[in-house]
C-alpha cells in the first residue's frame, strides 16, 4: 500500500518524453485516481475500465504506468484480444493466464487491449458482450486478479448497454483526455483518405472508419475539422459499400457548412460526394443536382482544379444516361482546364474516359488512339494506377474486336501493376474480365477459378457491386452447364446485393 508520506499524485519520470509529459498534465486528476485504484486493488478478480480513445495515449498510458515509482510492486500482463471475432473473453484469458510467469512478491494486474475490435461499432448484442453477460459470476473463481480493460469511449458505451450484468462489476471507470499530437496526427492520417482508400483492404478501411468515429467524439470545438472528419467518414462509408451511413455523414457535414460563408470551398467538396453516393445508386437527377451546385461554388470561389473535377464526373452521368454528345462537351470542358493548369494526371483521366465513350459508340480506332495517348501521359509521370486502368479498357477493346490473345496480353500487364501496387479492388475487375474472356473461349474451369480469386477479393474489400456482378456470371456460367440449383442459388445472391444497394441497373439485368 501507499505511505502516507507518498503522495498519489502522478509523478512524471525523467525519462518521460514531451508528449507523455502532456498527457500527464492533462490527465493528473485520472491518472491519480487509477493509481489509487491499482494499489488498493485486492489479489482477487477487480475490473476497472481505462477510457482512452487512441492506441498512441493508451501505449503512452501503459508505458508511465510501467514505470511509474508508485508501481513498482505491480507485475502487469498485456492481453491483447483485438480478434473481430473473438467471443469467449473468459476462456481467453484463462488460456493466456497459463503461459503468465508469476513474479515473486509482486500483484499481478491484467492489462486488457483490443477489445473494442470485437465490440464493434454498430449493431445489437455483440456476442463477446453477450457472452461476458453470461458468464459474470464465472470470472471470480477462475480469473482471480485485478483486471484493467482500455476501451474507447464508444466501446465502453456500448458494452454498458449490452452487458449490464458485467458492466455493474466495475470498480473504477477512468476517463483519459486525448493529447492534442495524438488528434492532430489521426487527422493528418486520415484527411483525403479517398486518395488511397482503393488500395485497402475491407479490414483496413474498417479501421480507418473506426479511427474518424474516435475523432468525431473528440472533436466538437473546431467546425471545419468536424466537417473534414464527417466528410471522410461519408467517403470511407461509401468505399465498403454502406451508402445510408455514407449519405447520413455527408448531409451532416453539408449542414455544418450552411453556417459560414468561409466553408464555401469545403461546402462543395461535399456536395461532390454527395453526388458521387446518388451516382453509385442510379439517381442521377439528384447526384446532377449535386454536382451542378458543387461546380456553382467552385467557379464562385475560383477553384479551377475542382471544377475540372466535378465536371469529369458530370460527364460519367451523361454517358451513363446515354447523352453521349453532353458528355463528351462536359470532358472536353474539363480537358481543356487540365490542359491549361498543367494537371497531366487529371487530362490521363479524361483521356481515358473519352476514349470509352468513343469505344461504346462502335468508334473503336479513335477510342484506342486516346486511350493510347492517356498512356503515354501516365507512363511518362509515373501514374501506374491509372496505367492499370487504361490497359484494362484496352483489353475489354481488343476482346470485343475477337483479338483474344492481345486482350489476354493487356490484361495481365494490368494484373501485373494492380498486384504490384496493391489495388485489390483494380485486380478483382481484372480478373472478372480474365474470366469472361476464358467463358467465351469454352475454357468453363479456368472462367471460374478466376472468378472465384475475383470473389474472393471483392468479399474482404466489402466491393458488393463487383461482388454481385460476379456472382451473377457465375450463375450464368453454371445456368449453362445445366446446374440449375447453383445457378439460382448465385442469382439469388446477387439480387440481394443489387436490391440492399439499390442497383436498380443491376437488378433489372439479373431479371432479363
Amino acid at each position: 500500500m501507499l505511505s502516507k508520506k507518498q503522495s498519489n499524485q502522478p509523478q512524471v519520470t525523467p525519462e518521460l518524453n514531451l508528449e507523455k509529459e502532456t498527457f500527464v498534465q492533462i490527465n493528473q486528476q485520472s491518472l491519480a485516481e487509477l493509481l489509487t485504484f491499482i494499489d488498493f486493488a485486492d489479489t482477487q478478480l477487480t475490473i476497472g475500465f481505462v477510457a482512452v480513445n487512441f492506441a498512441e495515449d493508451r501505449n503512452t498510458l501503459i508505458e508511465i504506468l510501467h514505470n511509474h515509482p508508485l508501481c513498482d510492486e505491480i507485475q502487469f500482463e498485456i492481453l491483447n484480444f483485438a480478434d473481430p471475432k473473438l467471443r469467449f473473453l473468459r476462456d481467453d484469458i484463462i488460456g493466456d493466464l497459463k503461459g503468465i510467469h508469476l513474479e515473486p512478491d509482486k500483484k499481478l494486474v491484467l492489462i486488457v487491449i483490443g477489445l473494442e475490435k470485437s465490440i464493434g461499432l454498430s449493431g445489437e448484442y455483440p456476442p463477446v458482450l453477450q457472452d461476458l453477460n453470461f458468464v459474470r459470476d464465472a470470472f471470480t473463481n477462475s480469473v482471480p486478479h485485478p483486471i484493467l480493460i482500455f476501451l474507447p469511449d464508444h466501446a465502453l458505451t456500448r458494452l454498458a448497454k449490452y452487458a449490464p450484468d458485467f458492466w455493474a462489476w466495475r470498480k473504477g471507470v477512468f476517463y483519459f483526455k486525448t493529447v492534442q499530437s495524438t488528434q492532430e496526427l489521426a487527422i493528418e492520417k486520415t484527411i483525403q483518405s479517398e486518395r488511397i482508400l482503393e488500395s485497402l483492404d475491407l479490414p483496413e478501411r474498417q479501421e480507418r472508419i473506426d479511427l474518424l468515429e474516435r475523432l468525431l467524439m473528440e472533436e466538437s470545438t473546431n467546425v471545419r475539422s468536424r466537417i473534414n472528419i464527417l466528410k471522410e467518414l461519408g467517403v470511407a462509408y461509401r468505399s465498403i459499400g454502406e451508402v445510408q451511413k455514407a449519405e447520413d455523414f455527408l448531409l451532416k457535414a453539408l449542414k455544418l457548412t450552411e453556417e459560414d460563408e468561409n466553408l464555401a470551398g469545403i461546402k462543395a467538396s461535399v456536395l461532390h460526394n454527395l453526388g458521387w453516393i446518388y451516382d453509385d445508386l442510379g439517381e442521377w437527377d439528384k447526384a446532377i443536382a449535386l454536382y451542378n451546385q458543387s461546380l456553382s461554388i467552385k467557379e464562385r470561389i475560383g477553384n479551377v482544379q475542382g471544377k475540372a473535377a466535378t465536371l469529369h464526373q458530370l460527364a460519367r452521368i451523361y454517358a451513363n444516361k446515354g447523352d453521349v454528345d453532353q458528355a463528351i462537351a462536359l470532358y472536353n470542358q474539363s480537358l481543356s482546364i487540365e490542359e491549361r493548369i498543367g494537371n497531366v494526371q487529371g487530362k490521363a483521366a479524361t483521356l481515358h474516359q473519352l476514349a470509352g465513350i468513343y469505344a461504346n459508340k462502335g468508334e473503336v480506332d479513335q477510342a484506342i488512339a486516346l486511350y493510347n495517348q492517356s498512356l503515354s501521359i501516365t507512363e511518362s509521370i509515373g501514374d501506374v494506377q491509372t496505367k492499370a486502368a487504361t490497359l484494362h479498357q484496352l483489353g475489354m477493346i481488343y476482346a470485343n474486336k475477337g483479338d483474344v490473345d492481345q486482350a489476354i496480353a493487356l490484361y495481365n500487364q494490368c494484373l501485373s501493376i494492380e498486384e504490384r501496387i496493391g489495388n485489390v479492388q483494380g485486380k478483382a475487375a481484372t480478373l472478372h474480365q480474365l474470366a469472361g474472356i476464358y467463358a467465351n473461349k469454352g475454357e468453363v474451369d479456368q472462367a471460374i477459378a478466376l472468378y472465384n480469386q475475383s470473389l474472393s477479393i471483392t468479399e474482404s474489400i466489402g466491393d458488393v457491386q463487383t461482388k454481385a456482378a460476379t456472382l451473377h456470371q457465375l450463375g450464368m456460367i453454371y445456368a449453362n452447364k445445366g446446374e440449375v440449383d447453383e445457378a439460382i442459388a448465385l442469382y439469388n445472391q446477387s439480387l440481394s446485393i443489387e436490391e440492399r444497394i439499390g442497383n436498380v441497373q443491376g437488378k433489372v439485368s439479373l431479371c432479363q
